[in-house]
């Protein structure tokens, strides 16, 4: 044997004694399957050149041949891209090799150090002509070694929550492979078609596209014009609809001598100020409360001293009155007993009247007034002002993307250290500024399932420091070091949210591109990375720190509020496989209910008997309306595929539109709570938001299809579920009929004349508003034919093109409709 063979066979032989830890008069043994080693070789120390050891195959055949890097699952991604048939040979299952130190040409010089996979695995270094150990990189071991075993629990983890049982593990995969399956079209996208094609697209979390995933309950509605027992009904919750909307309309009109004065606007965004210093300090203090934590948009010391200012009559910028009418009525949604909408200047401030002012002063912005920063904080404040009132998302998802370019434009994207010249404390307020815009961005995006106006990589601005606002001053030359995130400061919030970010960001990119996954790998790895964040909010504030009634519960709703930041992509994330695809991971199927139900429950922390207890469920709803009622869907759907244990005699709905009668017990999902534990909440949670319906923000059409959903997928019979929804859809236009009779303002709605029929009496009018153009007391006088406000709503055109209504719904089960016998 030559002088080569013998030094490599001699190196080969110490980096496995190394490695076992044995001495030298040792056999060689064979490597264990999972452990890797490297031996080094540079010429220039005089050591032997590496030689390659035999390896064991893990690669697919196809992989192999085209010398292509597998993944190692089943079947691997190369192959599902190429579309070829993923084999494993048998021979690499029992530690074959694909070459030998006979076969393979000899590898270049690798000057890097490996660590074994092992949880408590030594690194190796490489052998010295002498046998001494090699000093090189010795400092970093102990780092090293500690971020290979963290990387080696974590796997281990991995694979223990998405292990399946023995016998259906196919292919050399590192944890269970499930195949993706496209959820149907029409349980997350729908297109509504109106006349001169007029269209509108939803998303995910549009109720349109939610009642696809309950097809009895959708043809019952599409149905109940037609159906004897609840056609009248039906009809004169149509005409009360109509009645509400023509009164929210009214309300939300602007005060025509204010918006139509020829006066300056300053003049007349003074004049609808609250008269009373009192009333503007409570409100303003309400808005510092409620929005001032996660969405940082001005600097509150320097705010407060320019309203220090202006009351005493010492001037004030251009921009402080926009920006204060848009706090005010931020703060008048939730603090005032109008709620924004009533006319009386003493306590509150009219915010449709006072939103139209602010939006004028801005249209009449020009030049380099538009790239003001203060213009800046002004648009993202009457954005924020008009969502708390009505929530019309495709318009503030448009309008979302003006602002965020608009920002770009001034450079906000860009981290302020690239530019000397800025101050630092306006650097930091832009920071600040820019992570405001971007989470509401994405918020918007993730409500609408609409892209978002910047994706993660394309901005360098770094998130805002964790300090307090007093830290901050127009004079400092430097910024002091951030807090840690554990330390509570006035933007504390907006720290730890700023730096979840980039993660919440992927979420969007990866609903805008559903048909391009294959598998659920990036999913989980997304989701998991998500649930680490839940964890670390409920650390960094826990719930029993936050139950203070002061300030009406600010800690606590502040909290809630950035774990609905995190856990809004989380549901978005997981939505569509949870509630659309035959083959979901259990993992993801027990996280998304939970959520769900976590959204559903907030309020349970909170003791009902406390004063302020009834303005902060005001406020839970209004902020979190949206999010609120499609979990109540979501457990819903929940409470559809639950086995049923209760009565084995009547049946459950029908399974959604494309899902299998066995596609939630291919893969069995624990039951975290009992079905009627799902069923209490949900009626819980409906029953709020019934109380909400003469709210501004409340949609009549989101309330009645979650009563007929809760209803018709309990069990029972046919004749049960009909007698349940009916009750349902009375008790919600009993609702509405009271809240007719009177309006925030005030002013009374006399019903007698729409329950007897007899002549209306005229009622003074209001100098502030203008003649309706639908009167309530005409509510049963209109024809039928002109109530078909809810047709596009419940029969939005889907992708699926050319089947005909039943085949774009779902089939029904036949022989069980809901129906009255």
């Amino acid at each position: 044997m030559s002088d080569r063979s013998v030094n490599n066979r001699a190196a080969y032989n110490t980096a496995i004694m190394a490695e076992n830890g044995d001495s030298g008069d040792r056999h060689e043994s064979p490597m264990a399957s999972n452990m890797s080693v490297l031996v080094f070789d540079n010429n220039s120390f005089g050591r032997p050149k590496s030689v390659k050891r035999p390896r064991p195959v893990k690669s697919c055949t196809e992989c192999r041949k085209r010398k292509l890097k597998c993944d190692r699952s089943w079947p691997c991604s190369q192959c599902q891209k190429s579309r070829r048939d993923c084999k494993y040979a048998c021979s690499d299952m029992e530690g074959g090799s694909d070459g030998s130190e006979n076969e393979l040409p000899e590898r270049p010089v690798k000057q890097r150090r490996f660590v074994s996979s092992g949880l408590y695995a030594e690194s190796i270094a490489p052998s010295q002509p002498n046998g001494a150990a090699s000093s090189t990189g010795r400092g970093n071991a102990p780092m090293e070694d500690i971020a290979a075993r963290l990387d080696r629990l974590e796997r281990l983890l991995t694979e223990n929550n998405y292990s399946l049982p023995s016998n259906k593990r196919r292919g050399p995969s590192r944890r269970p492979h499930y195949p993706h399956v496209p959820a149907p079209a029409v349980t997350i996208r729908a297109l509504s078609l109106q006349e001169r094609m007029r269209s509108r697209y939803f998303g995910q979390y549009s109720t349109k596209v939610l009642l696809n995933l309950f097809p009895e309950a959708k043809e019952f509605m599409n149905s109940m014009a037609r159906t004897e027992g609840v056609r009248d009904l039906f009809l004169t919750l149509q005409r009360v609809y109509k009645a509400l909307e023509e009164d929210h309309l009214r309300l939300m009109e602007p005060i025509a001598i204010f918006v139509d004065s020829m006066i300056p606007v300053q003049k007349r965004m003074s004049d609808i100020l609250p008269k009373r210093r009192e009333s503007c300090d409570r409100l303003l203090e309400a808005y510092i409360g409620a929005s001032e934590g996660l969405y940082r948009v001005v600097h509150i010391p320097t705010f407060r001293q320019e309203y220090q200012r202006y009351w005493r009559g010492e001037g004030h910028n251009d921009a402080f009155l926009p920006r204060l009418l848009c706090m005010l009525s931020i703060g008048s949604r939730f603090e005032s007993e109008s709620r924004g909408l009533g006319h009386d200047r003493h306590d509150s401030v009219h915010a449709p009247t006072a939103l139209a002012l602010v939006r004028t002063w801005l249209d009449g912005l020009r030049g380099k007034y538009l790239v003001n920063h203060e213009s800046l904080q002004t648009e993202v404040l009457l954005l924020h002002a008009q969502r708390t009132i009505t929530l019309r998302n495709h318009e503030s998802w448009a309008q979302m993307g003006l602002i965020a370019r608009m920002a770009m434009t001034m450079g906000l994207h860009r981290d302020p250290s690239e530019f000397p010249q800025l101050p630092v404390f306006r650097a930091e307020n832009r920071r600040r500024v820019w992570y405001t815009i971007m989470d509401m961005d994405l918020h918007i995006a993730l409500q609408c399932s609409l892209p978002c106006a910047v994706r993660e990589g394309e901005y360098t601005c770094r998130p805002p420091s964790n300090l307090d606002d007093h830290e901050l001053f127009p004079e400092m030359r430097d910024l002091p070091p951030s807090k840690p995130i554990e330390t509570h400061t006035s933007n504390q919030l907006q720290s730890y949210a700023a730096n979840t970010l980039a993660t919440r960001m992927r979420v969007a990119h990866i609903v805008n591109r559903l048909d391009t996954i294959r598998d659920y790998d990036e999913v989980l790895d997304v989701g998991m990375q998500l649930e680490q964040m839940i964890d670390d909010v409920n650390s960094l504030f826990p719930r029993h720190h936050a139950l203070d009634t002061q300030q009406k519960y600010k800690e606590w709703r502040f909290r809630v509020l950035l774990d609905m930041h995190v856990r809004r992509p989380l549901l978005a994330l997981y939505r569509p496989f949870a509630m659309g695809t035959t083959n979901c991971p259990p993992h993801i199927m027990n996280s998304y209910l939970k959520s769900s139900m976590t959204i559903l429950k907030y309020m349970d922390e909170l003791d009902p008997s406390v004063p302020g207890f009834q303005d902060v469920v005001h406020m839970y709803l209004v902020i979190l309306k949206h999010d609120i009622i499609q979990a109540a869907f979501s457990v819903c759907y929940f409470i559809k595929i639950a086995p049923d244990t209760d009565s084995p005699g009547p049946r459950r709905p029908s399974a959604s539109p494309g899902l299998s009668d066995t596609g939630s017990q291919d893969y069995e999902v624990r039951p975290l709570w009992s079905t009627a534990t799902l069923i209490s909440t949900v009626e819980k949670t409906l029953n709020s938001l019934i109380g909400l319906i003469k709210d501004s923000s409340s949609d009549l059409r989101d309330i009645v299809a979650l009563s007929v959903v809760l209803n018709s997928v309990q069990a029972g019979t046919a004749e049960q579920r009909f007698d349940r929804i009916a009750s349902g859809i009375q008790r919600i236009l009993d609702t509405c009929m009271g809240s007719l009779q009177t309006k925030p303002g005030g002013a009374s709605i006399p019903l007698d004349p729409i329950l007897t029929g007899a002549p209306a009496r005229r009622e003074p009018q209001d100098v502030y508003l203008k003649p309706s153009r639908y009167s309530p007391h005409d509510l049963f006088n209109e024809p039928a034919e002109e109530f078909r406000l809810w047709d596009h709503f419940l029969d939005p055109v889907t992708p699926n093109a050319g089947m005909d209504r039943g085949d774009q719904h779902g089939e029904l089960e036949p022989g069980n409709p809901i129906s009255r016998p």
